[in-house]
């Protein structure tokens, strides 16, 4: 059987495909072209879903908006010039720009991306057979081995064993599960703590994300 997985980009979606092919008999569907109405990272819920049936499954990736952001500053060029981070306006606050050796974009901006990718996302999510995979709780074992078996009894996978295979040290920093400052960031990540946004940062992002976002995603 396919499956598909769905999310804005820095919210998983490689472990979100490696773990189910690893657990599961089924096939990624994706197409990895942006102009394909299945790329991974597709902003278009409705073009998506409308090649999808009420019965195939999807696995939608989420972040926090406050880790996922911390994953954009790491690391996501390809984000922030795709869509104009970096072009705002000369009035904007200075204080909601992130300036590193790299570039220099828009907090704001990026935030409003998130937004309509999550948005657009709920809207349409009613014509495919969902689970969300929060990457936070794919870090603990009870968690994740929840979402596993809601993948395995809600879309009807195949299961290929009779034990999960878990990843519960993914943390998205691309730091090595030996270094130092390994158990530290993993512990802030399931707190949902950032260490790179200025108090201000973190104040803007929290307020400006509507609730009913983090409702679907973090309740789902």
């Amino acid at each position: 059987m396919k499956f598909y997985t769905f999310g804005i980009q820095r919210t998983c979606t490689n472990f979100a495909r490696r773990i189910i092919e690893y657990n599961f008999n089924a096939d990624w569907g994706n197409i990895n072209d942006f102009g394909h109405w299945s790329w991974k990272h597709t902003p278009n819920a409705d073009k998506a879903t409308s090649h999808l049936t009420q019965n195939t499954p999807v696995i939608l990736c989420y972040k926090t908006p406050l880790m996922w952001m911390e994953s954009i500053i790491r690391n996501d060029v390809d984000f922030i010039n795709r869509w104009g981070l970096a072009k705002y306006p000369d009035y904007h606050d200075e204080d909601l720009l992130w300036e590193n050796a790299l570039y220099k974009f828009s907090i704001p901006m990026a935030i409003d991306k998130w937004i309509e990718f999550h948005t657009e996302w709920i809207k349409f999510s009613h014509r495919c057979n969902f689970v969300i995979m929060n990457q936070r709780k794919m870090l603990e074992q009870p968690s994740a081995v929840e979402i596993l078996s809601n993948i395995e009894s809600k879309l009807k996978l195949s299961k290929k064993s009779s034990q999960w295979t878990l990843y519960t040290n993914n943390v998205d920093y691309r730091v090595s599960q030996t270094d130092s400052s390994f158990d530290k960031r993993k512990q802030d990540y399931l707190e949902n703590k950032t260490t790179k946004l200025t108090e201000k940062q973190i104040h803007y992002i929290n307020t400006k994300i509507p609730k009913e976002i983090l409702d679907f995603f973090e309740k789902g």
